[in-house]
């Protein structure tokens, strides 16, 4: 019997759509310059992020300003790869803005990311919650989601719904007293380590950049790693937090629709992580796959 490994997992709506998005058939150097742009950008994007944005008391300030530039790369990003990728002009006009939407999040995220784990381990470690910080951090979150509701026509309903399930929590968010304990610390601790997948993002750009297939599966095991890990970490957190707001508060409602709406995110999860698993092993070189 073949490799359970060997078949690709059944995927969930959200994480189809998270593959859709990059197609291999981009030329490689158009695409190269693109994701070495967004590199720069996002070294650039720290400093100000670091210097400025995140000590913005303005919150709505940062979501809309952040969410014009957003939207203004997306016609940047798709006229310079129309530009010079004949091969990006050969795929249809929905499949085109799939691609950019993945790559302009990858980037967000990976600027993102450092400002996250500090928080996070402010978090989890001292139990300190910086609440501007925290809610600039959600709001640049939220802005890609945002901007991909109005510029991205061909997506999955359960993908429009978790977008917008996003911008609703952003906007609880930002009205939330993150000093008093409540179901928002349960999303900005979930949204930090979903930020953390940016680097599956970037294994499935790695497809149309033309790497060979043992770089490609070092991407692969590492992306699984740090996300097995951060599953597992956020997982025993956040049982372990709702189990204490709920002996402060049983039976309240927005633990309940809290737990109810969270299901679908962790099972997509787990999804994500077996597809990480059959990329490892499909990328294997020919005669090491084995049959049971």
């Amino acid at each position: 019997m073949p490799d359970a490994a060997a078949t690709p997992p059944k995927q969930t709506p959200v994480s189809a759509c998270r593959e859709m998005g990059f197609d291999s058939r981009l030329h490689a150097t158009p695409a190269t310059a693109v994701i070495g742009t967004m590199g720069a950008c996002c070294l650039a994007s720290a400093v100000i992020l670091d210097s400025h944005v995140l000590r913005s008391v303005d919150h709505r300030a940062v979501f809309l300003i952040g969410s014009y530039v957003v939207f203004s790369s997306y016609f940047v990003i798709k006229h310079f790869l129309e530009e010079y990728s004949s091969s990006f002009r050969d795929v249809d006009r929905d499949n085109r803005f799939y691609t950019i939407s993945n790559l302009i999040k990858s980037g967000m995220l990976a600027s993102l990311t450092p400002f996250s784990a500090r928080v996070l381990y402010q978090i989890i470690a001292l139990d300190v919650w910086e609440e501007t910080t925290i809610k600039n951090l959600g709001s640049l979150y939220a802005i890609s989601d945002f901007v991909s509701l109005l510029v991205v026509r061909k997506m999955n309903w359960s993908t429009i719904f978790h977008h917008v399930c996003v911008c609703i929590f952003n906007y609880a968010s930002l009205n939330n007293d993150y000093q008093q304990e409540n179901c928002c610390r349960l999303i900005v601790v979930y949204a930090i380590f979903s930020a953390f997948a940016y680097s599956v993002n970037m294994l499935l750009a790695s497809r149309f950049l033309g790497w060979p297939n043992h770089i490609r599966r070092t991407l692969s095991a590492a992306a699984l790693v740090t996300y097995v890990t951060c599953c597992a970490v956020n997982w025993t957190w956040q049982v372990f937090y709702w189990q204490r707001l709920w002996s402060l508060a049983p039976w309240h409602w927005s633990l309940l629709a809290y737990a109810a709406a969270i299901v679908p995110v962790v099972w997509d999860d787990i999804y994500l992580n077996k597809w990480l698993l059959f990329n490892y092993n499909r990328l294997a070189p020919a005669g090491t796959a084995k049959d049971e």
